[in-house]
């Protein structure tokens, strides 16, 4: 997360979903606890080796990613699944990282899961192409997310039917930033979470710092923002504490459950 410097203040709430039940119609091929666990801890690398270190994660998990440079050393790694249309949701969590800490929570914790993500989901039908992007240069300014939306022709943005933001994940039960976030699709995250069980709470975190989904909404994309963080929790980023200790596992497995049926549904619902 890009921070902004004056206090900060957060606004949390608790949601409670009786919508109709999403679990039995939509499917995902879900990883195993161990191997969201070791795609968390390959991070553990400077961020330069990152994005080597995704491409490989992607290509383990069946997809080829592209790189997309930035600038000289970094690039956005893309991978890319394609659907019946070329109607598309592009998921994104930023490779990048400050130099204390080793940037586990923020943001490999988002990026670690895209590979997980895209296997889960490659197998069944779907209408929507997905694109995984690992932006690069969200700490500098956002500048991967800006870059990549900035090249997009008028005929691809109108094709992204969403954006989902996955950041600093794992520090507790899964958060939305609901202010940033389209009701929709909040709306539609709870509705998950209510039936698979999961918990979900409300952190909004729009005086703490900005994320990689500020360049789509300013081309009116609609973008979901998840995240973990708490006034408790909000000390870890940025500092030498940012590392695997401080994952909790059965929360981060709990995430990737959570976002993995949420982007099922999100196909079936953005299609009907």
């Amino acid at each position: 997360m890009a921070f902004r410097h004056f206090p900060y203040t957060f606004c949390a709430a608790l949601f409670l979903s009786t919508l109709a039940s999403p679990a039995d119609s939509v499917r995902a091929d879900l990883v195993t606890p161990a191997t969201i666990s070791e795609r968390l801890a390959a991070g553990v690398v400077s961020a330069r080796e990152r994005q080597v270190t995704i491409g490989k994660l992607f290509h383990e998990a069946g997809c080829e990613s592209v790189e997309k440079a930035i600038d000289k050393h970094f690039a956005n790694v893309i991978c890319t699944l394609p659907g019946d249309t070329t109607s598309t949701i592009v998921i994104g969590a930023h490779s990048d990282f400050i130099d204390r800490g080793t940037g586990i929570v923020d943001d490999w914790s988002g990026t670690a899961l895209l590979p997980s993500l895209y296997q889960s989901l490659k197998r069944y039908p779907h209408k929507h192409r997905y694109q995984f992007i690992a932006f690069s240069g969200e700490e500098n300014g956002l500048v991967g997310s800006s870059k990549f939306v900035k090249n997009l022709t008028k005929e691809q943005l109108s094709e992204i039917q969403a954006f989902v933001n996955l950041e600093c994940l794992g520090l507790t039960p899964t958060k939305v930033w609901v202010h940033r976030s389209a009701p929709d699709l909040v709306q539609l995250l709870a509705q998950t979470a209510s039936s698979l069980q999961l918990p979900l709470g409300a952190v909004n975190v729009e005086q703490v710092g900005d994320d990689d989904t500020h360049p789509f909404l300013d081309k009116k994309i609609a973008v979901i923002s998840i995240h973990s963080v708490t006034q408790e929790t909000f000390g870890i980023l940025h500092s030498s504490r940012d590392n695997l200790s401080v994952i909790r596992k059965d929360d981060y497995y709990n995430s990737y459950r959570l976002i993995a049926f949420y982007l099922a549904l999100l196909d079936m619902k953005l299609a009907s």
